[in-house]
């Protein structure tokens, strides 16, 4: 089949599509990205969406609003990815809007009906909830993609840095979201710089800054990072409320000591879990917008001898389309009707088939 895996992260860099060509041999699933790109957002619609996180008092209208323009966006940004090309369906992750892992709730929006309307071709969509409803945690929900990309590299751990930094270890499959990557840092740096940056580039202030070892210390000592998985986090653990809350600290550091803090703390943290989840990692595989942070990857690297730190680009796998790649192989296994729920990675109470399906067309009439 050939898939589109469409959706944007917690970090809201764009709408990621990945135009992939995906084949079943029996139960082992084979998938090849022929395309990538990432669509920036309309700043106008970013600007909405990040105004809509909680703990905002936005309105049920407003959430309806951006349900339908977040779907036509997404459905713009594939027909604009795969041109011609003849799609048999787009995988939508959609934009997760709010998450409580441990409530089991979670919610993402972008309407798969207007993606259906503009591509012409059968979405799958909502792929967490039947995770949720199944008493997991909805996240994370790409190991299951890890264990087919990576598994030849085992002992490893494939480590996704987005907003929120995420881990599978393999051959074990043990995996869970470790804590915050860009979120805190690409937060505090737009208000920091009052919309002026919107992250750090190139980890160049991290680079040029000194850490404020007390301050990292105080926020190291958080419920989250304490957690045993399974365990998920999302913007209410790590986006705004979390910067509000050392607001005060970061902003009597200078602008570089600041970020520079905040990236050890995703330094530490990812560390610290790896440490402790995967003793016997030779090697760790690094996706996502971290992974063109050279201050996140060299302070994996310090507190990691033992264990070398390459990004999935060595393997053939873009570090910005991991995530895009993995739904289109989740709207495979929904479309094929096989489970790809993890219960050892959510907690949920056994493996469900992910995903609701918008079909185009049917190829054979009801009876």
């Amino acid at each position: 089949m050939l898939i589109a895996g469409v959706l944007s992260g917690t970090s809201l860099d764009g709408i990621d599509v990945a135009i992939c060509d995906v084949t079943a041999d029996g139960a082992r699933i084979a998938v090849n990205c022929r395309r990538f790109a990432t669509i920036e957002f309309a700043p106008e619609l970013r600007a909405r969406i990040l105004a809509a996180y909680p703990p905002a008092p936005v309105g049920a209208l407003e959430i309806s609003a951006l349900h339908a323009r977040i779907g036509e966006a997404f459905g713009d940004a594939v027909c604009e990815i795969a041109g011609d090309e003849a799609l048999d369906a787009v995988a939508s992750h959609g934009v997760t809007i709010a998450h409580d892992g441990a409530a089991s709730q979670t919610l993402q929006i972008g309407d798969a009906f207007r993606i259906r309307e503009r591509t012409r071709c059968t979405v799958v969509y909502d792929f967490r909830a039947a995770d949720t409803a199944a008493g997991g945690t909805g996240a994370p929900l790409v190991p299951f993609v890890d264990a087919l990309l990576f598994a030849d590299q085992a002992p490893c751990v494939a480590l996704n840095l987005g907003g929120i930094a995420n881990l599978t270890v393999l051959p074990e499959g043990i995996a869970f979201d470790s804590g915050p990557a860009n979120l805190p840092i690409d937060t505090y740096v737009a208000l920091r710089s009052e919309g002026a940056l919107t992250f750090d580039r190139d980890g160049e202030l991290a680079q040029a800054g000194a850490v404020a070892q007390p301050l990292l210390a105080r926020m190291l000592d958080d419920p989250f990072l304490r957690l045993a998985p399974p365990k998920s986090a999302g913007r209410e653990e790590y986006g705004s409320p979390f910067i509000a809350r050392w607001r005060a600290d970061l902003d009597r550091l200078a602008f570089a000591d600041a970020v520079a803090t905040l990236s050890a703390l995703t330094i530490r943290s990812v560390a610290d879990a790896i440490r402790a989840r995967a003793p016997h990692a030779k090697r760790t595989i690094v996706s996502g917008g971290g992974a063109h942070n050279p201050a996140l990857l060299a302070g994996l690297r310090e507190l990691l001898p033992e264990i070398e730190v390459v990004t999935s680009a060595r393997f053939g796998i873009s570090v910005d389309a991991k995530e895009a790649i993995a739904f289109a192989v989740l709207g495979f296994a929904a479309l094929t009707g096989r489970a790809a729920g993890l219960p050892r990675v959510t907690g949920a109470r056994a493996a469900r088939v992910l995903g609701a399906i918008a079909p185009f067309a049917r190829t054979e009439p009801v009876t």
